[in-house]
């Protein structure tokens, strides 16, 4: 609340100045919007532009000859482009072209296949499934990573399918022996894991598995993490594969997964 507030002050500070600043309380004359950087001189982000799949949405824009200037990413080509009020015009081409080999996000990427154990279930408090919301407003404010459709776990230890085991996602083998700088990813959102709770994960290099523990839940407050899991993957690898295994019990505390990819160059 106090971020927010801050950042509101600052923002109609800046607004009846003429000027809007993000990240910076002293915007640049030259400038009706100045995005700063970083706000602690420690932590650096960058500047997303509007990003389109393919380019095919470009269709659903529309621009006039008056929209001079807009920019847009294409993802599918790489391409960051700007439209000149009759065309687009591509000004920078990525030299590296970023390829899906699998994806699995629940939604509308799903060419990375996979198997649940136990078979998925969603009764009341009891959820191991697939779901875009948990039903409760606060819930769903706690599990802010994911979005759309996600992998959602609650109160797994129970008599409606579960119990007190490890409920997994166990992906399909993906060849990627024609891509270099081989990556897997996958997003997580863990709140309150407490003891005998936990979240591990196994990767497959050429079959040979690596298992790491993400999320040790412990005694306590809980643990609450998120974020995105990058696996850096050999150049030379055949095949690649992933495991995922939740264990967890009690309805206060739950969890979310998407995003499972598989990519490279």
């Amino acid at each position: 609340m106090k971020i927010h507030l801050i950042f509101f002050f600052v923002l109609i500070t800046s607004v009846s100045l003429g000027q809007v600043g993000i990240g910076t309380t002293t915007p640049s004359a030259a400038s009706m919007l100045d995005v700063s950087a970083t706000t602690d001189g420690t932590t650096y982000k960058g500047l997303i532009p509007p990003r389109l799949p393919s380019q095919a949405e470009k269709a659903n824009i529309s621009p006039t000859t008056s929209d001079i200037g807009l920019l847009i990413f294409v993802e599918d080509t790489g391409t960051l482009e700007m439209w000149n009020g009759t065309a687009w015009e591509v000004t920078y081409a990525l030299t590296t072209a970023i390829v899906t080999a699998a994806t699995q996000d629940f939604d509308a990427n799903t060419t990375w296949s996979y198997t649940e154990a136990p078979n998925f279930y969603n009764m009341n408090d009891d959820i191991w499934d697939v779901i875009n919301s948990f039903g409760s407003a606060v819930i769903d404010n706690n599990i802010n990573t994911v979005n759309g459709n996600f992998l959602g776990c609650r109160d797994l230890n129970n008599t409606n399918g579960g119990g007190v085991f490890a409920h997994a996602l166990v992906f399909d083998t993906i060849n990627v022996s024609a891509l270099t700088n081989v990556k897997i990813a996958f997003d997580y959102d863990v709140f309150e894991f407490d003891g005998g709770d936990d979240v591990n994960y196994t990767y497959y290099i050429d079959g040979v598995p690596t298992d790491i523990l993400l999320v040790d839940g412990m005694n306590g407050g809980g643990v609450t993490a998120e974020g995105t899991v990058l696996i850096n993957i050999p150049n030379g690898t055949t095949t690649v594969s992933l495991d995922i295994a939740i264990v967890q019990d009690g309805a206060a505390d739950y969890a979310g997964f998407d995003n499972f990819r598989v990519y490279g160059e």
